[in-house]
């Protein structure tokens, strides 16, 4: 867990996960690296260390799940398993270029895995497969949806063989508004787009029903004790730089938190900060309801505007605005996190694929460095930061994305489907996978590029 109060203390008997696996005849090999207080998206901590991205050490293998994403990337596993409350069983794979799924709450059992926030159930974090294939997540899937065992947390609910429609209707988008994509994951969203109009589906582009709201409505939960429940055991243990920016807010004195989210609104002319910076507070009881109100209503529209409004099979959408951060770059970039919580908030289960990787080609024009030339932009003061300034060639230099540097790193993309649909959101995958056609992913992938 990254935690030195955590060291020399084994657990004794297996998770339900691990003991389910076990019984199928798997193998458990290695227990891999997490993130600090398992709460932010790089992969480091004081008792462990760091662990690097696959594809180029400069950057993160990205987290929660970042050590397990890495050593399949690796083809050091033949099957992972992570948790993800906020994206880390998404994130990490989309850096690693693996595959991954996060159901939605009540599929898979808990039981047994030791967290860092006991009694925290107003964003429940969820347990689910990681592999170098969609056949992988399918495999665990299979052993583990709806296993009872010898406790009673998960719905019994097996795995269902869906009904399958031969020509699906996919709704898009390349941007949330929240954060403006990188080229490259864009991009990445729009060769499947193209890949499945090809292959006879329809792709339908629209925009996500008020993605801020669900930012605040994630950060409002989460911070409602301070963050002192998921602090508890740091200990004297070193506080990693993600994990100090995490704190700051709710510790920080309301006239002041609320003086910087003016500042950011008013100075910077950033509204979409400004309402998260707002929401990192600690709440009484009352406040926490109200928020947790505020969670069902949005998730009841969403689902109203999007699913019935649309019509949808699933989404396909960024799995985060950069392909992979540099290291300690999350203390500055935590809010990029917003393009995958939003399904979290709104319980929905995301797949995750790769699809291509990121090319020197893939630079950021004045289309991202110039917040009133094209379309998609959000936050102006996180948009600074990830594209800079543009040059004599009108290229955004100076910040956190360059395409150059990234140049090979993975890029993936969710695909997301309605509450239940578990079955269906793998079977979706199955059909992206098909349309994009061989691409260097999978077993063997990382060797055969020479890494």
């Amino acid at each position: 867990m990254g935690f030195s109060t955590r060291a020399h203390r084994p657990c004794f008997e297996d998770a339900q996960v691990v003991a389910l696996v076990r019984q199928a005849g798997g193998i458990p090999i290695a227990k891999t690296n997490v993130a600090q207080l398992v709460f932010f998206f790089e992969c480091t901590n004081p008792v462990w260390g760091r662990t690097l991205n696959p594809y180029s050490r400069s950057y993160t293998c990205g987290g929660t799940s970042g050590g397990e994403a890495a050593l399949l990337g690796m083809d050091g596993a033949a099957l992972g398993w992570g948790t993800d409350i906020g994206g880390s069983l998404r994130i990490p794979a989309s850096f690693c270029g693996i595959y991954s799924l996060k159901p939605g709450w009540g599929r898979i059992s808990t039981a047994g895995a030791i967290g860092t926030w006991p009694g925290f159930e107003a964003i429940r974090t969820v347990a689910g497969p990681m592999g170098r294939s969609v056949e992988d997540v399918e495999l665990g899937a299979r052993l583990v949806f709806g296993k009872l065992g010898t406790e009673y947390d998960p719905a019994p609910v097996p795995y269902r063989e869906p009904d399958m429609p031969q020509k699906l209707r996919f709704g898009f988008y390349i941007s949330d508004n929240f954060v403006k994509p990188s080229p490259a994951n864009q991009r990445a969203v729009l060769e499947a787009v193209e890949a499945l109009r090809r292959a006879g589906h329809e792709c339908i582009e629209f925009t996500v029903p008020q993605a801020p709201r669900a930012m605040e409505i994630f950060i409002g939960l989460t911070a409602a004790d301070g963050y002192k429940t998921l602090a508890a055991e740091l200990g004297n243990d070193p506080v990693e730089p993600g994990v100090s920016s995490l704190l700051l807010g709710p510790w920080l004195y309301g006239w002041v938190r609320n003086s910087m989210a003016w500042m950011i609104g008013k100075l910077f002319k950033d509204d979409k900060l400004s309402g998260t910076v707002r929401a990192a507070s600690c709440k009484s009881v009352q406040e926490f309801h109200n928020w947790v109100r505020q969670r069902d209503d949005y998730s009841r529209m969403f689902y109203r505007e999007v699913w019935d409004g649309h019509g949808f099979d699933g989404i396909l959408a960024p799995v985060l605005a950069l392909p992979a951060l540099p290291h300690d770059s999350c203390k500055f970039l935590s809010a990029l996190a917003a393009s995958t919580l939003l399904y979290n908030t709104v319980d929905s289960p995301v797949g995750v694929i790769p699809v291509t990787h990121v090319r020197p080609s893939d630079a950021a024009t004045t289309e991202w460095t110039n917040p009133h030339i094209g379309a998609g932009h959000g936050s102006p003061v996180v948009e600074k930061l990830l594209y800079g300034k543009p040059d004599e060639h009108g290229i955004g230099r100076g910040g956190f994305y360059d395409a150059e540097k990234m140049a090979g790193i993975p890029v993936g993309i969710q695909i997301v489907g309605k509450k239940w649909e578990e079955e269906k959101v793998i079977e979706m995958m199955k059909v992206v996978d098909r349309a994009l056609g061989p691409r260097p992913f999978g077993p063997l992938a990382w060797e055969k590029q020479g890494r």
